[in-house]
């Protein structure tokens, strides 16, 4: 038997395919309550202040000739110039994009968030952070394809600064009922910290061109609970519709997971998210509803708890292989001029000598 033809949901693209004007950013502005010092003008004011100020310097410089002792110090005025009018430009842009995501949501009846912190969302991604911040925050309420998407990103203070990891894109479903918690983790194109994610579990090998995409990570114990939500033809639309993402269940949530630079403020990309979330909500969810866990024990059942202790969390808390990379590097930098700084004169004589 196959899948029911399914009508697909129709929405509203056109917000997207128009730019931002700046009567759409000032609006905007007003609208989500933009504090004052993060505003369009007050930054773009900011910024020309800067410049003249530094211009002004140049010139000063100029005048008392102490650019023919120090030129440094000119090179340093344009410099900063011109760093001020470049972060000015990609913040201009940044806030342009999140005009056009949120008229999106608006003109389709759905909710809109310009920041969101702490939000305390249960996917891993999320709880390894002492502070996060999610942008452009989308959120829709059709029963057909309850969403959340946006930009998360972590930032980090005074001691969390181990905290930090890179930006991703996401978007969240609700589960009919709590699952085991299952991470799909992307061979070719890690997007969430998982080295040492789910230590001790078990790591499934899946068959065909799956296994050159993705892997399974699962608590042990749970692998057959693993291949029943994820069976072959859904695995197949896993990898029609996100072969580039990563996918998390835990509790009642599903995320996928999505690079960085996904652009939601255009409408192809937000097409396609429209269409992932409808799918993986229809399809996950006649894979859970009526999911249960016979390791979970009578006094878990008695409860109300669906899912045992041991399948609830995977152990570890996931480490980022560029983190590690770059920690590596700066070490093995440190140590090279250490040993340059200790022998490296001794190394230039006897070359020299010979």
């Amino acid at each position: 038997m196959g899948d029911a033809v399914v009508e697909p949901v129709a929405v509203d693209l056109e917000p997207l395919r128009r730019n931002a004007r700046l009567g759409d950013i000032l609006a905007y502005e007003r609208i989500v309550r933009m504090p004052l010092h993060r505003r369009f003008v007050v930054v773009l004011v900011a910024v020309l202040l800067f410049a003249v100020a530094m211009l002004a310097g140049l010139w000063f410089l100029g005048r008392s000739d102490i650019l023919a002792v120090a030129p440094i110090l000119g090179v340093f005025v344009v410099g900063y110039t011109v760093l001020a009018a470049v972060g000015f430009v990609w913040y201009a842009v940044g806030l342009g994009r999140r005009v056009k995501v949120a008229a999106f949501a608006w003109q389709n009846g759905w909710a809109y968030a310009d920041l969101l912190e702490n939000t305390r969302r249960p996917g891993a991604a999320f709880a390894r952070v002492a502070r996060g911040q999610e942008r452009a925050v989308v959120a829709c309420d059709d029963e057909r394809m309850p969403f959340e998407l946006g930009m998360h990103h972590s930032v980090a203070r005074g001691q969390e600064g181990a905290t930090i990891q890179r930006p991703f894109a996401f978007i969240e479903l609700p589960l009919p009922s709590s699952v085991p918690h299952i991470v799909l983790a992307n061979r070719r194109r890690s997007i969430i910290p998982t080295l040492g994610l789910g230590r001790g579990a078990a790591r499934m090998e899946l068959e065909g061109e799956f296994a050159t995409v993705f892997r399974l990570i699962v608590p042990e114990g749970y692998q057959q609970d693993a291949l029943y939500i994820f069976t072959p033809d859904l695995m197949a639309r896993v990898l029609d519709l996100g072969s580039g993402a990563e996918i998390e269940l835990v509790s009642d949530r599903l995320y996928v997971y999505l690079p960085a630079r996904t652009r939601f403020d255009r409408a192809d990309t937000m097409a396609a998210a429209v269409v992932i979330a409808e799918e993986f909500h229809r399809r996950f969810a006649a894979r859970t509803e009526l999911y249960g866990d016979d390791n979970a024990g009578e006094l878990a059942a008695r409860a109300g708890v669906s899912v045992g202790l041991r399948g609830q969390r995977l152990g570890g808390s996931g480490v980022s292989v560029i983190a590690i990379a770059a920690t590596a590097g700066v070490l093995l930098l440190s140590a090279g001029f250490t040993a340059f700084s200790l022998f490296g004169g001794d190394i230039l004589r006897s070359l020299g000598a010979s």
